[in-house]
């Protein structure tokens, strides 16, 4: 739980930037980690590494096939890792045993697809030949590695997010500079760790955490970088984006998200309330894409918020994120509960109906806790329906009729995700067709590792996931030749 030195052209350099930094545990709110401090020079030297490493390194001359296998050393060399990601996930981030699935499992189920797609990969794609002045021109489309790419993961699911960052990259053929957020750097140098396991060429991977924004600042205005990868608020992405544009980089935002569940007249309600809850106890609320706006046929309204209520009544715990019996752990920062008291402040204060929570736990004086909280009655129009929350905060939304619930639904600047609650999975395929939104699932199925994940509008720019993901790494070259 202490590392004091960052990775950078395949060794552990000690950083220029100070002395380590503290990682409280936002359960108790005491220190219990530390993490190195580097500095604008270390992150200068971390891209030259990449850049070396990208323009005359060996990796230039692997294969697709090259890179699975190293895709696949890597699952192997995290999962022998498990237990030690699952300590600091719960002592730096909250992460509570329900979040453990997508926090850890998925985060080497996804290395192994990328792994298994990388060893299918076709850089090459035939293109239909022309004639031209009696000649045949032939022509293929050819994908190069975008090059160095520097990636910005987020706090909430750092291993997680940090994987589909570069499990893409490496089966792209790129090299990467990594900048952790500063509230959860350690599963990014723990990962590097495995990666040093994987026979890697030095400079291909290399992480620089600290806490000064002069970091993301060389990484993304470095032309050196030919890609940047951001996982994190909108605020930061637009920030990005004007930082990428004098050197006109390339950019991959996945921001924030207000997404809709929309239950339908049909749908089996008591099945779905679990779900339907979930952003007021999974993680805290801290996810993108959760379905913070649950929208439901104003007739039924009453029911199904007084299900909703009922239930996070009966199953929320709230405690330390190592009991596997709590339910609901902490928010990651002092700042970030002030930010979620502001807009549930904001509700009452705009009209909405406060059905439970809102408060801190008085039983939790110590950590950074809040409760479970559901607004009822809300208009779309209001500050608590609109803003991004990432707390543990859901609304419930009234319509009348389907195209009333399909106009609110995309009534929103983000378009992350979204759900559709039904018995009738076809007539939901050709609502969530009209919803402007990266992804929709129906009933809740699952995000797979193979298929596209990314937003519409300030949701984002890019997709990540399987080949989507890895393609997103790339450019697209076209030869063309006559025979």
């Amino acid at each position: 739980m202490r590392r004091d030195r960052i990775f950078i052209d395949g060794g552990w350099d000690e950083p220029t930037g100070g002395a380590p930094f503290p990682l409280p545990d936002p359960a108790t709110e005491a220190s219990v980690a530390e993490a190195p401090e580097g500095s604008r020079a270390d992150m200068e030297r971390a891209i030259d590494a990449a850049r070396r490493a990208f323009d005359a390194g060996p990796w230039r001359k692997t294969t697709p096939r090259d890179r699975a296998r190293v895709l696949e050393a890597l699952a192997d060399r995290v999962e022998a890792r498990k237990e030690a990601f699952r300590d600091l996930l719960v002592r730096t981030v909250g992460a509570t045993a329900l979040t453990h699935p997508v926090q850890l499992d998925a985060a080497i189920d996804h290395l192994r697809a990328y792994a298994e797609i990388a060893g299918e990969l076709e850089l090459d794609e035939v293109l239909p030949e022309r004639a031209e002045r009696g000649r045949v021109v032939s022509s293929i489309a050819h994908r190069q590695p975008a090059g160095v790419c520097g990636l910005i993961p987020t706090w909430n699911f750092p291993l997680y997010v940090t994987v589909q960052k570069i499990g893409p990259a490496i089966a792209a053929g790129c090299t990467m500079v990594v900048k952790p957020s500063p509230f959860a750097p350690l599963a990014d140098l723990v990962l590097a760790d495995a990666v040093e396991e994987c026979d890697v060429p030095r400079g291909v991977y290399n992480v620089v955490c600290g806490r000064s924004p002069e970091l993301g600042v060389a990484l993304t205005e470095s032309p050196a970088v030919d890609k940047i990868s951001f996982t994190g608020s909108v605020v930061t992405g637009r920030a990005i984006a004007r930082a990428a544009a004098d050197t006109l980089k390339r950019v991959h935002l996945e921001l924030g998200g207000k997404s809709a569940a929309i239950v339908l007249e049909d749908a089996d309600v008591d099945a779905s309330i679990a779900a339907l809850a979930s952003p007021a106890y999974f993680h805290a609320g801290q996810g993108c894409a959760l379905a913070t706006r649950v929208l439901v046929p104003r007739h039924l309204h009453e029911e199904v918020v007084e299900k909703l209520a009922a239930f996070v009544r009966a199953f929320v715990r709230m405690g330390a994120p190592s009991d596997p019996k709590t339910t609901l752990g902490p928010l990651v920062r002092e700042e970030r509960r002030a930010a979620v008291e502001a807009v549930i402040a904001s509700g009452v204060e705009e009209g909405a109906t406060l059905v439970t929570g809102g408060r801190r736990p008085p039983e939790l004086p110590r950590g950074f806790f809040l409760e479970p909280t559901i607004f009822a009655n809300v208009d779309n129009g209001m500050r608590v329906a609109r803003e991004e929350i990432f707390g543990p905060v859901l609304c419930v939304v009234p319509y009348d009729g389907v195209e009333h619930a399909i106009a609110i639904a995309n009534d929103s600047r983000y378009g992350l995700s979204g759900v559709i609650v039904t018995r009738d999975p076809d007539k939901a395929i050709d609502i969530a067709k009209r919803l402007r939104t990266g992804g929709v699932s129906i009933n809740y199925a699952n995000h797979a590792a193979v298929t596209p994940f990314g937003g519409f509008k300030e949701s984002g720019i890019g997709r990540e996931g399987g080949r989507f993901g890895i393609f997103e790494m790339t450019e697209v070259q076209r030869i063309s030749w006559r025979s």
